[in-house]
């Protein structure tokens, strides 16, 4: 009897080497040669942005394949053959998992891709819960991909809205500088704008579908669908040749790591949405950095926009006391403090800009001058002098509107959804 097989793998690549699309995909391969039959394209699932073990975007993969029961044990050996053949075993905080999970065990994992997506889960509670399932799995080493293979593989279908189509180098270009041409970028992403996204940061003038890693990926271009994503690939110039590529289903751009929480309740590694009132006047330091405080009725915590995000911080910049915002972002522990790391900002409702003013004559309407601290106003004009006089208070434009802001597209995370994307979503979702 046929049934389906996910297999979610994870923690196969290291900060020098490799990447774990690559051995997802060369699974893939090895499996249709075989002759299993996937069933959906393979999965990219991005976790918790803010995960200490990660290794650059915290991605994990899951494969789903048509097989009977009796197979399994062939499909383990060939996905372990792989693992031994293509990930970087010999790196330091390199801990391969995979997992091997039958349509009816899927469900009963599904709680700790959820989790994931926020928290730091432990090896032993997933190990746990999947011998309570009868899920098979394998770890290497201190086997902590054990835990990004088991959310992979339980990842909720609904859940992954956009694809990433994904070229790889040929092993020779391992390393070297990637060679893109970057006006076809931005030719690209003009043309199919915005279906797809987060190509290029014209604010940077950067290429965004290029990583900086001596992995094997050349270039990826996420979309709403799978085929704005092959077409934003092919249309894009390439200076060196391209092994092979492969469209993943994904979960990124989904703002699906975000906890809505009062500011009492924010922890560190941790992304949330935060409501609250602007307490103070923003202040920048050394490096550009802006900070400002908000707070509730639970407490007060600061806001961070790094000089990364860009143009972003002088949205921030021109906020006042009074202001009511929605700050996302990642919660550290900067200073002994919590801090969060602002990725997005909505401003809720803007507070009225009152600034002291000079007081104005009563006989020609001129602005007075001050005779010093407390001692009133008088008119070089006309001469009168007004030493009970006090400044006025006088309201003037903000120079923000109220609305949502983002940070520039080199500083956002896999799992934010640009604002271009929105609406586009709902319509388009699983191509």
């Amino acid at each position: 009897m046929l049934r389906f097989l996910r297999i979610g793998l994870d923690d196969t690549d290291s900060k020098k080497a490799m990447c774990t699309t690559y051995v997802a995909a060369k699974l893939l391969e090895r499996l249709q040669r075989e002759g299993y039959k996937p069933l959906d394209y393979p999965w990219l699932v991005r976790l918790n942005p803010n995960c200490p073990y990660k290794t650059r975007g915290n991605a994990a993969l899951a494969l789903t394949v048509e097989a009977k029961p009796a197979e399994l044990d062939r499909i383990v050996d060939a996905a372990v053959s792989i693992v031994k053949e293509w990930a970087d075993l010999g790196a330091e905080g390199t801990d391969p998992g995979l997992i091997f999970a039958w349509n009816n065990q899927v469900e009963g994992l599904r709680e700790i891709y959820w989790r994931a997506l926020t928290e730091i889960l432990e090896i032993d509670e997933v190990k746990e819960r999947c011998d309570e399932l009868g899920v098979h799995y394998i770890t290497f080493k201190e086997g902590r991909g054990v835990v990004g293979a088991a959310a992979a593989a339980a990842a909720d279908p609904d859940s992954l809205a956009t694809y990433e189509a994904i070229a790889y180098r040929v092993p020779s270009k391992w390393g070297l500088e990637r060679g893109v041409e970057e006006s076809s970028v931005i030719e690209m992403d003009k043309k199919t704008r915005p279906y797809t996204f987060d190509n290029y940061d014209y604010e940077k003038k950067e290429v965004r579908i290029t990583p900086h890693t001596p992995c094997p990926v050349l270039a990826g271009v996420r979309a709403i669908t799978p085929a704005h994503a092959e077409e934003g690939l092919k249309m894009t110039r390439f200076l060196e040749p391209i092994d092979f590529y492969v469209v993943f289903r994904t979960n990124q751009a989904g703002d699906l790591h975000y906890v809505p929480a009062r500011i009492c309740e924010v922890r560190p590694n941790t992304s949330y949405i935060v409501k609250g009132r602007v307490y103070s006047k923003p202040t920048t330091i050394p490096g550009g950095h802006v900070l400002v405080t908000i707070e509730d009725e639970t407490g007060r915590l600061t806001l961070a926009a790094y000089e990364p995000t860009g143009q972003f911080r002088r949205i921030v910049e021109k906020l006042i006391p009074g202001d009511e915002v929605l700050a996302y972002g990642a919660v550290k522990i900067k200073d002994s403090d919590l801090t969060l790391n602002l990725e997005k900002l909505a401003i809720l409702k803007l507070a009225a800009l009152m600034v002291r003013t000079a007081p104005k004559c009563e006989l020609c309407g001129r602005k007075m001058k001050s005779m010093g601290r407390e001692k009133g106003y008088r008119c070089k004009r006309c001469g009168v002098r007004r030493p009970d006089l006090t400044p006025a208070l006088e309201q003037h434009e903000r120079k923000i509107s109220e609305g949502v802001y983002e940070v520039c597209v080199s500083a956002r995370r896999h799992l934010t959804m640009p604002l271009t994307i929105k609406s586009l979503l709902r319509h388009h979702k699983h191509g």
